[in-house]
């Protein structure tokens, strides 16, 4: 019997595989797409309310062949407040919201990252909504990421939406291998569709 870890493996190297198979000017066009439906999801989300009273959200820089957000949050930045992960050791991220004139460091995995000398650490639990990456998502909610186990650990207790983003290719009708601890997403967001997973669990 295949052990979950061994099987995400399978199932990361299939999707890596899948992903990297788009090519550029699909690539784009799927991201165009999707950040259609992200804006959709944060106005649905509460997010687009009063400029003067801007909702804390925190996304991600896209990479290599990642889905990137970054024109839905270019264009909701009126709207909602911005803060992006950091890898403070080998266990945690921290959120930082970074300043319009911040700088930007790449880290160890090439990661770009926000300078905390020209940003602001936020508390996640502030948060109305987080945008998390992943290598795979299934219809369940369930999302495979790179093994680190950085987003499971700090959404375990986190209260506001979980919202997985990927291509359309990246999300399976099977259901992937889990461990206990992983974190379930509340909505997954696509290029073609949003899948609203918390409504069906109540």
């Amino acid at each position: 019997m295949l052990t979950a870890t061994y099987s995400k493996n399978i199932w990361r190297a299939r999707m890596f595989e899948t992903r990297s198979q788009l090519g550029p000017d699909k690539a784009s066009q799927f991201n165009r797409d999707l950040c259609k439906n992200l804006l959709f999801v944060f106005a649905e989300g509460g997010g687009v309310g009063n400029p003067k009273s801007k909702p804390l959200w925190t996304t991600y820089k896209s990479f290599k062949w990642e889905a990137d957000p970054t024109q839905a949050v270019a264009e909701s930045a009126q709207y909602l407040r911005w803060a992006y992960p950091k890898v403070v050791d080998q266990n945690t991220i921290n959120f930082y919201e970074p300043s319009s004139d911040a700088l930007w460091l790449k880290n160890a995995w090439g990661l770009w990252e926000p300078d905390p000398r020209t940003s602001t650490k936020i508390q996640l639990h502030d948060c109305a909504g987080v945008l998390v990456p992943g290598v795979a998502f299934d219809r369940q909610g369930h999302r495979l990421g790179y093994g680190k186990g950085f987003y499971d650990r700090v959404l375990a207790d986190f209260k506001g939406l979980k919202v997985g983003v990927s291509f359309s290719v990246q999300v399976t009708e099977e259901v992937l291998p889990v461990e206990d601890n992983d974190v379930l997403m509340d909505i997954l967001v696509t290029d073609t569709e949003i899948i609203h997973i918390r409504d069906k669990r109540h």
